[in-house]
């Protein structure tokens, strides 16, 4: 007659090889995730009929309320400029002022700087130069442009429009070349992004010039779509 011990140390054998025969089975009878996955990109082409105008302000002291009400003259010249060229309130971002310390080589001695990020979009393309013109001369030295579209909310949807369909079609041809049956969509990651041309900054020796601009020049933005899709194998 087996002892207690040999017969506890057999069920347990007994009870691991029937854990493991239950795991292979269910493992066998799961499903395989058997899917094409197409990464493609779009882009469309829209005309570009907007410029975006980034205005950095910023002012530097020895201390920070002197350099706050610094920063505050030149923040109010610049509404001033932008209310000079009609320039709307809808069409004006900005950024709340940032301050920091500046520390000087020299004995360790600090100062103060400020920052603020003002962005302006506007389509008249005959003011760009000219608010350049007003920031150089009111002593603003850190700005840029680029160009931009009215329209580009529905270039953002005719790109990815695109996209989908450019994907399915791959798939299909996949899926038949490969003899396979596509199935539903299984998963969908997009994004999208803009890609404008920025604009030549006018230095002070431009004044000058003739009335000629590169600005007459017609302009395009392009807008890209990516996406990556996933379709099952029937």
């Amino acid at each position: 007659m087996e002892s207690t011990g040999k017969i506890i140390q057999r069920l347990s054998f007994i009870g691991i090889l029937l854990f493991f025969g239950m795991n292979s089975k269910a493992i066998a009878q799961q499903p395989q995730n058997r899917a094409i996955t197409i990464n493609i990109s779009a882009s469309e082409i829209l005309p570009a009929d907007l410029v975006i105008f980034n205005i950095n302000v910023n002012a530097e002291a020895e201390s920070p309320q002197e350099a706050f009400e610094t920063h505050k003259e030149r923040e109010a010249i610049l509404a001033d400029l932008l209310k000079e060229f009609d320039i709307k309130e809808e069409d004006i971002d900005h950024q709340p002022i940032r301050m920091s310390k500046r520390y000087r080589n020299e004995n360790d001695s600090q100062t103060t700087v400020t920052n603020q990020s003002v962005s302006v979009t506007f389509s008249d393309f005959s003011i760009y130069e000219k608010i350049q013109v007003a920031l150089i001369e009111d002593n603003f030295d850190s700005f840029n442009g680029q160009f931009s579209s009215s329209e580009l909310a529905a270039g953002k949807d005719k790109a990815l429009e695109k996209a989908i369909e450019t994907a399915k079609e791959k798939a299909d041809f996949i899926a038949e070349t490969s003899g396979v049956k596509l199935g539903v969509i299984s998963n969908i990651n997009y994004s999208d992004h803009e890609i404008g041309f920025p604009v030549k900054m006018m230095e002070s020796s431009d004044y000058g010039r003739s009335s000629s601009s590169m600005m007459d020049f017609g302009q395009t933005v392009s807008v890209t779509a990516n996406i990556n899709i996933s379709f099952e194998i029937e």
